[in-house]
């Protein structure tokens, strides 16, 4: 039976092969289903727990973790359930699950936990920056890159999942929120303090890039004119 679904399913064409049908040929036993599966959202999955470790070695190896569970535990999907949602909840659930048992692994920081104020009621203070274009070729460089990864290993890991999951992964607050068995309203929460403290760290990161511009402008040999 397992044949004849790999071979229906090589016959079909990449747009038939929808998730409900690779779900429900994996429930049934195909290996090819689910390496369908994989390579549709084996990038996604890799992000998201990237975002939730220190190292890529480690990354690697909890990605590998979350599809072995995936695998294993597909049958549970609802009818209604959207797959990848579904895999972004199995891939944090498999890190942190890590972490409780003890083998978080921090990378070695030259940042200090990241200061966040609060007024006298608790609500958290806004930093003056905002959010830059994304698309800005600043953002692009690794060691940007890097100082944001050190950055996201100073959030708790409870916003951190709430910040990868919804800025990162796209995921509504709702469908958070169900992931990590919380409120919409919690996730709002995490979601707003992570954001804060990225933003400082955004702040200090161009504010250095523009300190060097000026000091290499005036260090720099002027040439002489003619006369």
């Amino acid at each position: 039976m397992i044949f004849a679904i790999d071979d229906q399913l090589d016959e079909l064409p990449s747009s038939d092969r929808t998730d409900q049908m690779l779900v429900e040929y994996t429930r049934q036993g195909s290996h090819a289903a689910f390496a369908v599966l994989m390579g549709r959202y084996g990038d996604a999955v890799y992000s998201i727990v990237r975002n939730m470790c220190a190292t890529s070695s480690e990354a690697e190896e909890l990605t590998r973790q979350t599809f072995v569970t995936a695998c294993r535990e597909i049958a549970s999907i609802g009818r209604n359930v959207s797959l990848r949602t579904w895999l972004c909840g199995t891939a944090i659930k498999t890190v942190l699950a890590q972490r409780q048992r003890g083998g978080r692994t921090v990378a070695r920081s030259s940042l200090e936990p990241l200061p966040v104020r609060c007024d006298r009621s608790g609500r958290l203070i806004p930093p003056a920056g905002k959010w830059r274009d994304l698309g800005d070729s600043a953002l692009q460089g690794s060691d940007l890159t890097g100082l944001l990864r050190e950055a996201l290993e100073h959030i708790d890991d409870g916003v951190r999942a709430a910040f990868v999951l919804c800025d990162l992964a796209e995921l509504s607050a709702r469908e958070a929120a169900t992931l990590l068995q919380t409120s919409p309203r919690e996730i709002h929460r995490r979601v707003h303090r992570a954001r804060l403290m990225l933003i400082s760290v955004l702040d200090g990161f161009f504010k250095s890039r523009s300190e060097n511009k000026t000091r290499a402008r005036v260090l720099a040999p002027r040439r002489n004119r003619p006369l």
